[in-house]
């Protein structure tokens, strides 16, 4: 499975050098490298979390706390899409203060970020917004977009019921909810003063369509 990882990675670093080379040549087929860049990046980010699962199952999932500007780490994450993102004529926009600052697993919540930006080339329509702030002593990160939204079987409060965090399957969409339950994993393991992460999906939001909210204690 390493291999196989290591191996996209290759594949995703030769189609990111080729994108830049038809960008300067006006390569009528870019949007076809775009499409190819979103499902390398997505098979990739699966590879990632099946990993991480199965680390987790041989031992307790891990996680390295430290302090950093959740502004910078939200633009980084931005950086890294906005070609993919902006190829098709998405409209991203961040709001986030520049005082804030928060203890959290960089590489794990990035990681999450990456994820869902990347998604967002099938997901939105044409607008994606994504914000931080407190609320009630949590960080939320939230990403909100314009598509259809969320089916009824990905709508939850992991609070209420973790159980059904990655425990169902779109076909319609063609989503296993394994990046919701990496990411329930992933909010989980942050605990303050006895209080956990938790995430939760919802439809509806400034654009009306589906809303992704990460809290971290």
């Amino acid at each position: 499975m390493h291999d196989t990882k290591n191996s996209l990675g290759m594949l995703y670093n030769t189609l990111d050098t080729l994108i830049s080379q038809c960008q300067e040549k006006g390569c009528t087929v870019q949007k076809d490298h775009f499409l190819l860049q979103y499902e390398l990046r997505r098979l990739n980010h699966n590879f990632i979390r099946m990993l991480s699962l199965y680390k987790a199952k041989k031992a307790n999932f891990s996680i390295s706390l430290d302090y950093h500007s959740v502004s910078d780490c939200l633009d980084e994450a931005i950086v890294v899409n906005e070609p993919l993102l902006t190829s098709k004529g998405i409209d991203i926009e961040l709001q986030c203060p520049e005082d804030l600052f928060w203890s959290f697993d960089k590489e794990l919540i990035t990681g999450i970020l990456d994820s869902m930006l990347n998604n967002e080339y099938l997901y939105t329509k044409d607008k994606l917004m994504v914000s931080a702030g407190r609320e009630d002593g949590y960080l939320v990160i939230q990403l909100e977009d314009n598509g259809p939204g969320y089916p009824d079987c990905f709508v939850m409060d992991s609070r209420q019921n973790s159980g059904s965090a990655g425990s169902h399957v779109s076909f319609l969409t063609g989503s296993t909810g394994l990046g919701l339950y990496f990411s329930f994993l992933v909010a989980k393991s942050h605990t303050r003063d006895g209080r956990e992460g938790f995430i939760r999906t919802m439809n509806g939001g400034i654009y009306n369509g589906s809303v992704f909210s990460l809290y971290l204690p």
